[in-house]
């Protein structure tokens, strides 16, 4: 089975963002908060990230993610640690991870030093049952580079899931690039099935995807080069431009074959830039062909840039 498609929502988070510090003024052209509102026809989710930078102009929080610096300037671990109290239960979750460099100052791995989630009940609250789980020094995710490259050729990775409760199953991507722009992206993905029945198998798929660009900067890139990673999603490579086509093709299953791109089915992107050139706004709707039906619509994906 075959389905050639617009490309999937995590491949999709793109910014632009303009760095010009001046140490007796205000940086008001930095990117502070990223929106990613994805509407289908049954539903719409839309997700947020704040961004928080030190007197540097470094990132040092995105939500609930703080990020600490080494002697190297590089990120030494990230922390994450929420608490909450609901129906009589209270929750605590914290998150460590810890991220490891080569020779070149190139990331390498990231681990999950500690993932502690715990859930204990309130006296004289409603619910009196309770648990707790911890999960220490695991490998999340590791990069691997060609030649003196300092992006990477492939990313091996486990994504945190089900809100920082669990690790998810391991999913590949290899790159190829023009420049500093990703001219092909290969992914080896694994979904759970439209059923969650227990025993059922995942659903496995390769994704091939393809990407034309505009001149527009790309608002994390510059966090990108100062930080050696992407900060909203550490599996995520960060090109210099914002796309403004790309054509995907969804295969199930998962295979060593090589695809073309079909550029006559190509998505379009809409760019929105401000008076002053920086993007505020993009828009596409992801659309493809589905079991002999052509231009099926599954989604439209906005994207809004908040600056300070």
């Amino acid at each position: 089975m075959k389905y050639t498609v617009g490309i999937l929502v995590l491949l999709c988070i793109t910014f632009n963002y303009s760095c010009k510090k001046d140490g007796s003024e205000k940086d008001n052209s930095r990117l502070i908060e990223f929106k990613n509102t994805t509407l289908s026809a049954s539903n719409g989710a839309e997700t947020s990230y704040l961004l928080e930078y030190d007197d540097q102009g470094w990132v040092t929080k995105v939500n609930e993610q703080q990020f600490h610096y080494g002697a190297n300037g590089r990120v030494d671990y990230s922390r994450i640690a929420l608490q909450d109290k609901t129906g009589g239960i209270e929750r605590v979750k914290i998150v460590r991870l810890s991220y490891h460099w080569d020779e070149q100052n190139r990331l390498k791995s990231v681990f999950v030093d500690s993932l502690y989630n715990k859930s204990a009940p309130i006296k004289d609250g409603i619910n009196t049952v309770g648990a707790e789980s911890l999960i220490k020094d695991k490998l999340l995710t590791s990069y691997s580079y060609t030649s003196n490259m300092s992006v990477p050729s492939k990313i091996v990775y486990r994504k945190l899931e089900k809100f920082y409760e669990q690790i998810g199953d391991e999913q590949e991507l290899t790159f190829a690039y023009n420049g500093d722009n990703i001219q092909k992206l290969k992914s080896f993905l694994y979904f759970s099935p439209l059923f969650n029945n227990p025993g059922d198998p995942k659903l496995e798929f390769t994704l091939f995807s393809f990407f034309q660009y505009s001149t527009t900067l790309n608002p994390l890139y510059p966090i990108y080069k100062q930080m050696g990673f992407n900060p909203i999603d550490i599996n995520q490579v960060v090109s210099k431009n914002l796309e403004n086509a790309f054509f995907s093709a969804l295969i199930q299953g998962r295979t060593n074959q090589e695809m073309q791109p079909d550029w006559t089915k190509k998505t379009a992107v809409k760019i929105t830039l401000d008076a002053s050139g920086k993007p505020t706004a993009m828009n596409y709707v992801v659309k493809g062909d589905f079991e002999g039906v052509k231009d099926v619509i599954f989604s439209e994906v906005l994207l809004n840039y908040v600056y300070e």
